[in-house]
């Protein structure tokens, strides 16, 4: 299977010229609604009957069968999500690679998991700092907001070798982006935490001048690297790939508005980045126990941004 899935990734790759990125065309037409959709039924049949591990009659792998299926095209460079989810997409990207139903495709991956994802089921595979522009993107979330879709990541899957400035970034970048979620995380009044990426130097300043910015709705907790979690984040905190340290806000309280939190922490001197993903237009699928449904959200005047 390694053999195969190597083969197929050589001879996807080669297919590409050097001015790859030139001639994608890109559906700009969008409804200015937010719209739902129940599915019944999974998407038509494509070229390849997958025989993964997770059971193709549930809901996450539905949605993430639709995913692919209706947003993928040859040709196209692909933001490579983290999560259950999106490691079934990546699987089933590579199973219709190697069937033949897409050419030319070019992963860009969010993390080193989804790398790895994405080595193992031959997809080829791209470097951010080269890559201009991002056709499509897909990924999981920890937890998203209805309505606005406003989503946060980074929550308990980031490890030292992980980043939520790259993961960011390449949702940033993607021209139409998806997350797949389950119905316990999309929803109002989220609870929980947000991971703020801070410079490691002055940590302890900026983690009071958070407290203090949420006083009585949160606490603030340095992550540690192992061990159990703490204010100060132990012996061995937590360093992330590019030399900072994460905070933890955690709520005590529902959030009232995660675009509110997001703009507060951005004012915050030592803040690099945190976990809050505000891209505009984009779509969540949210499987269910009953099935899988779409929700869009454009606003009246839509602006790209994470």
């Amino acid at each position: 299977m390694a053999t195969t899935a190597a083969a197929a990734a050589a001879a996807n790759l080669a297919c590409f010229p050097q001015t790859w990125n030139a001639n994608n065309p890109r559906a700009r037409g969008r409804q200015r609604v937010i719209k739902w959709e129940r599915k019944t039924k999974s998407p038509s049949p494509t070229a390849c009957h997958c025989s993964l591990s997770q059971s193709q009659t549930s809901p996450l792998f539905q949605a993430a069968k639709h995913t692919i299926d209706t947003h993928v095209k040859s040709g196209m460079v692909i933001g490579l999500g983290s999560g259950q989810a999106s490691a079934i997409a990546i699987q089933y990207l590579g199973r219709q690679i190697r069937a033949g139903a897409f050419e030319c495709i070019l992963g860009i991956p969010t993390s080193i998991v989804s790398a790895s994802e994405a080595a193992k089921a031959g997809i080829p595979l791209g470097e951010l700092e080269n890559t201009p522009q991002i056709d499509f993107a897909f990924d999981d979330v920890d937890m998203i907001e209805e309505r606005t879709l406003i989503s946060v990541v980074g929550r308990q899957r980031l490890q030292g070798e992980e980043s939520i400035i790259q993961e960011k970034l390449v949702l940033s970048m993607a021209d139409q982006l998806v997350f797949m979620v389950t119905e316990n995380q999309y929803k109002c009044g989220l609870e929980g935490s947000i991971p703020v990426v801070v410079e490691s130097l002055n940590w302890l300043e900026t983690a009071e001048e958070i407290d203090d910015l949420f006083l009585g709705d949160a606490e603030v907790w340095r992550r540690p690297s192992i061990g159990q979690a703490g204010p100060h984040g132990g012996d061995f905190p937590l360093v992330t790939k590019e030399g900072h340290n994460i905070i933890d806000v955690i709520f005590t309280s529902p959030i009232a508005s995660l675009a509110e939190v997001a703009e507060s922490l951005e004012k915050v001197d030592g803040v690099v980045e945190h976990g809050v993903v505000s891209k505009f237009p984009c779509k969540a699928i949210v499987a269910s126990e009953s099935g899988w449904s779409i929700v869009d959200n454009i606003p009246t005047n839509a602006v790209g941004g994470v």
